[in-house]
């Protein structure tokens, strides 16, 4: 291969060169319908040597590497394309983790608030929604959340799981604006319901965590402690997946900007 390109840089340098003919001598007037132009012989034969020169060494550079750097330009390579393949991936789905979030963040301080005091759910709460909720709120919209059999023979949805009876967001969120509930808490109720586990909840889960969260929900209108600790679950796999998944992004990044810095900046 080598060979190949030497022999191609030695025929565009007697191309160069042949466009003096033997008869021209340095500094001799060649007529042009434009203007008169000057051709240095020695300048364009000592360009050429140099190109020449410059083409050789360049061609021949990768003898002269240490194993080191052999070793690590191999290891750039691998490093690129299994890692940015892997990248790729990952960062297609960061606006997936994002939209969920969106969505209940456009939702906040929309529709009427029972007010009160707000959920106290720790601090990922406003993490990840960006805002308070009324604890009122919460509570009203688990006392009115209707059973799952009611929404799914309701459902427009034509997921094949909403089909098999299972419960889509857009589902319950449509049937818990029809009840007046504060949008924000809709969205809140149905990830705690979810647990971070996708837009579809089993049937069977879904009346099993509402008859919880009813069940130990208090008088004073105070939200049950599972609801708090699966809206903590929730919470914890969304905001644990997008910190893992950027860590992983990062290590993946520095181990190519690594390896190309050892294989093609350093030294040889």
């Amino acid at each position: 291969m080598k060979n190949l390109l030497l022999a191609l840089v030695a025929v565009a340098v007697s191309t160069t060169t042949a466009f003096l003919t033997p008869t021209q001598t340095a500094g001799r007037t060649i007529s042009s319908s434009a203007r008169d132009v000057i051709l240095p012989t020695d300048f364009v034969s000592s360009t050429a040597d140099a190109f020449h020169d410059g083409a050789t060494s360049l061609l021949l550079s990768d003898e002269a590497l240490s194993p080191a750097v052999e070793a690590a330009r191999q290891k750039f390579w691998f490093y690129f394309f299994a890692g940015s393949g892997a990248g790729g991936i990952g960062i297609a789905q960061l606006p997936a983790i994002f939209r969920d979030a969106s969505a209940a963040r456009n939702a906040a301080n929309t529709g009427s608030s029972l007010g009160g005091e707000a959920l106290d759910a720790g601090p990922l709460l406003r993490v990840y929604y960006n805002n308070e909720i009324s604890a009122k709120d919460v509570g009203n919209a688990i006392a009115k959340a209707p059973s799952s059999e009611y929404i799914s023979s309701r459902s427009q949805s034509k997921n094949y799981m909403a089909s098999k009876g299972y419960i889509e967001r857009r589902d319950f969120i449509k049937e818990m604006e029809e009840k007046g509930c504060n949008p924000l808490a809709n969205y809140v109720l149905y990830d705690a319901i979810s647990a971070g586990k996708g837009d579809v909840v089993s049937p069977v889960v879904y009346d099993d965590k509402l008859a919880a969260y009813r069940e130990g929900s208090l008088s004073d209108g105070s939200v049950a402690g599972s609801f708090v600790g699966d809206l903590n679950g929730f919470l914890a796999v969304k905001v644990g997946a997008f910190l893992g998944l950027v860590f992983c992004l990062l290590v993946d990044f520095g181990f190519i900007a690594n390896a190309g810095i050892e294989g093609f900046l350093s030294q040889p």
